[in-house]
C-alpha cells in the first residue's frame, strides 16, 4: 500500500464529513489516518501530474500509483473505476480483496 500526504489529507477530510461523523469519533478518525500512515509506504505528493481523468483533482492518484509501480488503485471513485484503459487499473475494495485472496470472488457480497 502506498500513500502520500495529499491522499492522507483527503482521507482525513472524508472522515470529517457528516456521513462519518455519525459513525466515528474524531479520535477514531485520527487513529485510522495514523494507522494508514504507519502501514503505507509514504511517497512524495506528485507535482503537476499529467492530465488523465475527467476530474483533474484525482490525477495525482494515477501518478502516485505509477511512481510506486502499483498493480492497482483501490477506490470507490467512479471517475477512476469507469475510466477505460486506466493504468494501473482501478478496482473496488471487494475486487482488491479478491485479488489478494482474502475473499472468494464468486461468493455474493
Amino acid at each position: 500500500m502506498v500513500a502520500c500526504e495529499q491522499l492522507l489529507g483527503e482521507v482525513g477530510d472524508g472522515l470529517a464529513s457528516p456521513y462519518f461523523q455519525d459513525r466515528l469519533t474524531d479520535r477514531e478518525g485520527a487513529a485510522f489516518v495514523a494507522m494508514l500512515r504507519t502501514l503505507a509506504v509514504i511517497l512524495a505528493d506528485p507535482i503537476s501530474p499529467p492530465p488523465v481523468l475527467r476530474d483533474p483533482g484525482d490525477d495525482y492518484l494515477v501518478a502516485l500509483a505509477k511512481t510506486a509501480s502499483a498493480e492497482a488503485i483501490i477506490t470507490g471513485d467512479r471517475d477512476l473505476l469507469d475510466h477505460p484503459g486506466l493504468e494501473p487499473p482501478a478496482h473496488t475494495a471487494r475486487q482488491g480483496r479478491a485479488h489478494l485472496g482474502l475473499i472468494d470472488p464468486e461468493r455474493p457480497a
